[in-house]
C-alpha cells in the first residue's frame, strides 16, 4: 500500500527557517497518514491521563483500596512491558493493519470492561485486557513515521508530540466534564466512539507491511519468554508494593526485586546471543544510545512523579475545585503544542543538544521553585506559570531532544526494536517515578505530622508537596550539569 497524500489539511507547517529546506519540498499536503500517526498514540494518553485524574472518583466506584488501584497500574504496565516488546513479532506475523485494529478492538473490549467492573478485581483484570491492546499504539505511531522519505518525513514527525500532546490536554477537560454530568464509568464509555473512529482511519491509511522489513523474522524462544514475563511482573509487583509495605518488610521486596532483575538479566544474555532474537538488544549498545535512554527515563521518572504528586497538590493542598484542575492541567497541555514545533525549528537552526537540555533542566527547576511557594486558594498567574513551564516547555525540550538525537544512529531495520525497549522502559520508569512520588509524599506527611499534629490533612498536603518540589528543583539542578559536563550526547 502507497500512501498518498490527499488534500485534508490545506494548510502548510511552519517549523523552519531559513535552516530548512524550501516549503514545496516538505510535503506541503498532508494524508490521511499523518492523521493516524497523531489518533493512535492520542487514544492512548487520553485513556491513561483520563484514568489518573479520575483515579479517586474510579477507586471509590469498584470500592478498591489504593494498594487494589496501584495493582491495577502494575497489571497494566506489565502486560504492557510484554506486549511492546513482542511488537513487532506479532507485526510480522499479522501486518501492521490488522494488528492495530485487532489491538484496537481489544482495548475498546477492555474499556467496556472497565465500565462493567462491579469491584476491583474485575477492574484489575479489565486493565490488563485494555493494555493488550493500548501497548500496540505508541511503537506504531512512531514506525509509521518511516514510511515518509527524505524531506517528507519532517512533516509526518511532527504528527507524533502533536497527537501526544493533544490527548495528554484534552483529558484532563473531558474527565472533568464526564466526571461531573455523569460517573466514572463515563471515563470508559467515551472511549468507545473514539475507538470506531480510528480503527476506521487505521483501516483507510495504514499499510499492511512495514516500513523497512527483516529478512529473517523475529524468533520468540520459551525460554527467553519464560524469563521476560517472570521478570516483568515480578519487578511490577515489588514497584507496587513498595509504595504501601513497612519498613520490616524491606528485605523481603529488596529480595524480589534482585529476583526479578536477576530474570531480566538473564533474559538479556539468552537473547543477545540468539542470530533471530526477539528484540537484538546487542544493536543498542552505542554511548549515544544509552545517554539518549538516560535522559528518557530521567524525564519520564519527572513526569510520572508529577502526574501523581501536582493533581494531589492542586486539590487538596491549594484547595481547588476537579474543574479548576482538569482546566488548568489541560490548557497547559494544549499550550505545549506550539512550543513543540518551537523546539523543532530551533534545534534546526542551532542543532546543539546540550544547550537544549540545560534550558528543559533550568526549566523543571524553575517549575518546582514556583511550585514550591505556591499557598492554599492560589489560582493567579504564578501557578499557571509554574504548571505552564513542566506541561507546556519542559517535556517538548526535554524529550523532545532526547527523541532527536537516541535514535539517531540506528538502523531503520532494527529501529521498530529500539523503539520498543524506549516504551517498554517508560513503562518501568513510569512505575518508579509513581513510586517515588508516593514516598516522598508519605513520608514528609508523616514527619510534619508527628511534628504538629493539629495540622489538617490538606494542610500536610500542601507541606509534603512543597517539600516534594524542593528536592526536585535540586535534582534538575544536578542533572543539568551532569548532561552539560558528558560529552557523548551531544
Amino acid at each position: 500500500m502507497i500512501v498518498r497524500p490527499l488534500p485534508i489539511m490545506g494548510f502548510c507547517l511552519a517549523v523552519a527557517g531559513a535552516a530548512m529546506p524550501p516549503a514545496s519540498l516538505i510535503a506541503p499536503r498532508y494524508s490521511l497518514h499523518h492523521v493516524a500517526i497523531a489518533v493512535i498514540v492520542l487514544l492512548e494518553y487520553l485513556q491513561s491521563v483520563m484514568v489518573a485524574f479520575g483515579s479517586a472518583a474510579i477507586r471509590h466506584g469498584v470500592q478498591a483500596s489504593p494498594q487494589q488501584f496501584s495493582l491495577a497500574a502494575a497489571g497494566y504496565a506489565a502486560v504492557a512491558v510484554l506486549m511492546i516488546l513482542s511488537h513487532r513479532w506479532w507485526v510480522q506475523r499479522l501486518g501492521y493493519r490488522t494488528l492495530l485494529r485487532l489491538s484496537l478492538w481489544v482495548f475498546g473490549a477492555g474499556a467496556v470492561l472497565c465500565a462493567l467492573s462491579p469491584n476491583a478485581g474485575g477492574f484489575i483484570a479489565a486493565r490488563m485486557v485494555q493494555a493488550l491492546g493500548g501497548a500496540a499504539f505508541f511503537t506504531a505511531s512512531r514506525v509509521q513515521i518511516l514510511h515518509h522519505q527524505g524531506p517528507a518525513r519532517l512533516p509526518a514527525l511532527l504528527f507524533l508530540p502533536l497527537g501526544i500532546m493533544l490527548g495528554s490536554g484534552l483529558a484532563p477537560i473531558l474527565a472533568g466534564a464526564l466526571l461531573a454530568a455523569f460517573d466514572w464509568r463515563a471515563l470508559f464509555w467515551a472511549m468507545l466512539p473514539l475507538v470506531w473512529l480510528v480503527d476506521r482511519v487505521v483501516r483507510h491509511a495504514v499499510p499492511e507491511h512495514e516500513p523497512v522489513e527483516n529478512e529473517r523474522p523475529d524468533q520468540a524462544h520459551p525460554w527467553g519468554m519464560l524469563l521476560l514475563v517472570g521478570g516483568v511482573f515480578l519487578l511490577q509487583f515489588v514497584l507496587e508494593r513498595a509504595r504501601f509495605e513497612s519498613w520490616t518488610r524491606a528485605p523481603l521486596l529488596w529480595g524480589a526485586g534482585l529476583l526479578a532483575l536477576t530474570l531480566l538479566a538473564l533474559h538479556w544474555r539468552h537473547e543477545w546471543h540468539r542470530p533471530t532474537p526477539l528484540v537484538p538488544y546487542r544493536h543498542f549498545t552505542s554511548e549515544r544510545y544509552l545517554w539518549g535512554m538516560a535522559v528518557y527515563g530521567f524525564g519520564y521518572l519527572v513526569v510520572s512523579s508529577c502526574s501523581y504528586v501536582l493533581p494531589l497538590f492542586l486539590a487538596e493542598g491549594l484547595g481547588l475545585s476537579l474543574a479548576q484542575c482538569g482546566w488548568l492541567l489541560g490548557l497547559t497541555g494544549l499550550a505545549a503544542m506550539p512550543f513543540a514545533v518551537l523546539h523543532l525549528k530551533l534545534m534546526l537552526r542551532w542543532p546543539h543538544l546540550r544547550r537544549f537540555l540545560l534550558v528543559g533542566t533550568l526549566l523543571l527547576a524553575a517549575f518546582a521553585g514556583l511550585m514550591a511557594r505556591q499557598q492554599p486558594a492560589a489560582t493567579g498567574w504564578p501557578l499557571w506559570l509554574a504548571v505552564f513551564l513542566l506541561n507546556g516547555v519542559f517535556m517538548p525540550f526535554l524529550l523532545g531532544t532526547a527523541a532527536a538525537s537516541t535514535f539517531s544512529q540506528v538502523e531503520e531495520r532494527v529501529f521498530s526494536h529500539a523503539y520498543q525497549v524506549k516504551n517498554a522502559m517508560r513503562e518501568v520508569a513510569n512505575a518508579v517515578g509513581l513510586l517515588l512520588g508516593t514516598g516522598l509524599l508519605q513520608q514528609r506527611s508523616a514527619l510534619h505530622a508527628a511534628r504538629e499534629p493539629e495540622l489538617a490533612s490538606g494542610q500536610l498536603v500542601l507541606l509534603a508537596g512543597q517539600d516534594f518540589f524542593w528536592a526536585l528543583l535540586l535534582v534538575a539542578l544536578a542533572v543539568g550539569l551532569l548532561l552539560q559536563l558528558q560529552r557523548r550526547f551531544v
